[in-house]
Formats: structure tokens, C-alpha cells, sequence
């Protein structure tokens, strides 16, 4: 009797350890411990689990302010939290999707490195009281257990459109989608003598624009959105000074989110990109084989027997900047059993993160009488910006600080 009476001490003890201590060692706030506690029992499952703490800040302290975030990775979107904290802990899928080599650079060497490389987790988080609302998605890679992320929420002053329902209700819906087309993606250059294509791998990600609106007919920006799920993979080719601006259809999720409590209601849509269903080449100019200034230039030499390479990127260096905008003068409506509607601007991001990046292949079909092969990034200050440009020139051509890319890739 004595012996059994221990164990379920120990047991307990256990149990408050798991609940209030680990929390505490995890920068868990205690209303958030239950959350923890159900991670840590399907990680003893071996349930593909994670934890996303999420710190929002908004430009002012909103009274009565109540937090929803919603997971919209799987088919159906998913309330995972919805209260009073600033600052919630929720638990998320984090499935492996198989290994990649990445290229780093330790100690003054470069290595390659296996990684695994995780589902992106999609979130939409939502700040409403009476008088504010305010939106951000935000898309991440659950590369470890734990993910902490910091987001700044823009506030808009609108106040609810409804008084309260005299409880706390808090839900959200899935409403069918709708597709935006000709959303522009990327442009790609060739000059004489040359083969570009625009590449993108089957795990390769494009952040496109999402939005959101309350009772208002204003969609506001929510920031970009990282798209993997794509119905096509594959290049877009020039050759000979060809020029093609590269459309997307993407197919947006609409989702309707309503906070009510005993003073107030309010209702928030949301458009959040989902899928990518085609890629269209659209002809521009002849592209001459110019460099603007200013650009970052690398070049390829006759001499290292190199015709075929590809050109890649960094990871955002400037916060995601928008890299084309599109504009929609036409309303494109969807839903399912009701209708949403949308006329505005998209924008494309170069947003996409490292080891999810489209690239350039350029091939090199004929030298002629050239002996390098100059090529910029638009990008002033890396090599982040998606547009490529070419020029043809001899081994001493002035160019402005030419960095040579053999150990670049």
C-alpha cells in the first residue's frame, strides 16, 4: 500500500512538472500549458507535432481585444486558439516532406549540410475589439519543435458593424475559393546566343499577396503568403533575346471569421493564396543585352568550358519587398454557397525562403566572338531580387565590380 501510495505521488509530481515547469522552461506562459502538455503527449505518440509561440505587437494596446489564430495548412481551415493573450502558444503539424542538400559556409569553408525539409505551416492571425481589427498570415517552416514568431499587426480604426450577442463566440468558416489569373510572377531575359530558363522545382515556393476586410468593402494587404501546392512544376524558356513575362493562376481560400462578445460583433474575410493552377509566358520586347547600373554582376569566361549553369538566390535580405504588381480592374468573384468578390492590386513578393527559391538555367549556345558572359542581379543590395539581366563582353570589360561565381553556388 505504502509503495502504490509513492507512485502516485511520483505521479502527480510528474504530472505538475509537465504542466506548470516545462511551460516555465519553454518561455510558456501558464494559460498556455495545456497546449504544451497535449504536444508533449502526442510527441510520446510519435504524432508529427510542433509548438508555435506567437508575440504580436500592434501599434497600440487594445482593451478588450480579443486574439484568433487559424491554421489554414490543410484542406479545411483550423481555429487553434482564440482568447484574450498577446501572446499564444499553439500546436501545429510538423510533418517531414523528405531531405535536401544545402550548401553553407563553416569556418571558412564551404560544406553541404542533409537537412530534413518540413510542411510550411500557413497562420492567419486575427486582433479585433469594438473600434480596431488587424490581420497578418504568416508562412514558416517548422524546422524545429518549437518556433517562436515575432509579428508586428497593422490596426485599422473601423468600428463593429453589430452589438454583441451577450456571449463569447468566436468561429471560423470555410467558404469555397476563387481564382485570381494573370497574376504577374516573373520576367525572363535572353540575348543572342543564350538559352534562359526560369525554373521551378516541385518544392519551390512564390509568396503572393493575401487580404483581408471587416465590414468595410476595402480588402486591406495582410502581408505576403508562401505558396508550395502548385498544379504544374517546370521551366520557362527564351532563347535569342527573347523576352516573357511569366503569369500565375492562383487559387485563393476564402474564409470568414466572426468574434463576437457581449458588447460587440465583428465579422473579418479573408483571401489567403493556397495554390498555384498554371503558368503563362506573355511576350515583351526584345531585350537588348543591357546592364542597368548598380546592379551586383557576376560573369562566366570562355575559358572555364562552363555553357551550362544556374543562377540562384539569397534568402530575403529586405523583409520580403514586392517584387511585381498586378493589377485587377476586373471583379473576380467566388465562394461556395456565397459570393466574394475582389478588384485591386497583387503583388508578388521575393519573399520565398532559402531552399524554396526558383532559379535561372542559362545556356550558353554560342560564344561567337565574346569571351565573357556578364549577369546581374537586380537587387542593389544582394543577390535577392528574382530579374536577371545579361550582357555579352570581353574578359576586360568595364563593368562595376565584377565578382566572379564560381564559389557563389
Amino acid at each position: 500500500m505504502k509503495r502504490s501510495r509513492t507512485k502516485i505521488a511520483a505521479t502527480a509530481l510528474l504530472l505538475v512538472a509537465v504542466i506548470l515547469m516545462i511551460p516555465a522552461v519553454y518561455g510558456v506562459q501558464p494559460d498556455n500549458a495545456g497546449t504544451l502538455y497535449s504536444t508533449y503527449l502526442d510527441w510520446l505518440r510519435g504524432k508529427p507535432v510542433g509548438l508555435a509561440k506567437i508575440n504580436i505587437q500592434t501599434p497600440e494596446k487594445l482593451n478588450g481585444a480579443k486574439i484568433v489564430v487559424v491554421d489554414l495548412t490543410s484542406q479545411k481551415p483550423r481555429q487553434l486558439y482564440s482568447g484574450d493573450l498577446y501572446t499564444p502558444t499553439v500546436k501545429i503539424e510538423r510533418k517531414p516532406m523528405g531531405k535536401f542538400i544545402e550548401t553553407k559556409l563553416i569556418n571558412g569553408k564551404v560544406e553541404t549540410v542533409e537537412r530534413i525539409r518540413f510542411k510550411p505551416v500557413t497562420l492567419l492571425i486575427i486582433v479585433a475589439n469594438e473600434n480596431y481589427w488587424g490581420v497578418k498570415t504568416i508562412t514558416f517552416e517548422p524546422s524545429k519543435p518549437m518556433t517562436t514568431l515575432n509579428l508586428k499587426i497593422p490596426l485599422h480604426r473601423e468600428k463593429a458593424g453589430r452589438s454583441g450577442i451577450h456571449v463569447e463566440s468566436i468561429w471560423t468558416k470555410d467558404h469555397g475559393t476563387m481564382t485570381i489569373r494573370g497574376i504577374k510572377t516573373a520576367i525572363v531575359r535572353s540575348i543572342p546566343g543564350t538559352t534562359v530558363s526560369w525554373v521551378v522545382g516541385r518544392d519551390d515556393a512564390i509568396a503572393y499577396e493575401s487580404f483581408s476586410k471587416s465590414w468595410s468593402d476595402e480588402w486591406r494587404s495582410t502581408g505576403p503568403t508562401l505558396v508550395t501546392n502548385k498544379a504544374i512544376s517546370g521551366e520557362i524558356t527564351v532563347s535569342d533575346g527573347e523576352t516573357l513575362l511569366v503569369t500565375s493562376d492562383v487559387v485563393y481560400r476564402i474564409t470568414e471569421t466572426e468574434v463576437c462578445t457581449w458588447l460587440w460583433c465583428r465579422d473579418i474575410w479573408s483571401l489567403v493564396p493556397i495554390r498555384i493552377e498554371n503558368f503563362h509566358g506573355k511576350p515583351l520586347s526584345t531585350y537588348n543585352g543591357d546592364i542597368p547600373p548598380g546592379m551586383e554582376v557576376d560573369y562566366r569566361d570562355k575559358e572555364d568550358h562552363l555553357n551550362s549553369f544556374n543562377i540562384l538566390f539569397d534568402g530575403s535580405s529586405d523583409n520580403g519587398g514586392v517584387y511585381l504588381t498586378t493589377t485587377i480592374s476586373t471583379q473576380v468573384c467566388g465562394g461556395a454557397g456565397i459570393q466574394v468578390c475582389f478588384t485591386g492590386n497583387v503583388d508578388t513578393y521575393r519573399e520565398s525562403a532559402t531552399g524554396y527559391r526558383p532559379h535561372y538555367h542559362v545556356t550558353i549556345n554560342s560564344w561567337g566572338y565574346h569571351s565573357r558572359l556578364y549577369y546581374a542581379y537586380k537587387d542593389r543590395n544582394g543577390r535577392n531580387y528574382y530579374e536577371i539581366y545579361l550582357k555579352w563582353g570581353p574578359a576586360d570589360d568595364s563593368m562595376p565590380q565584377p565578382l566572379k561565381a564560381s564559389d557563389k553556388e
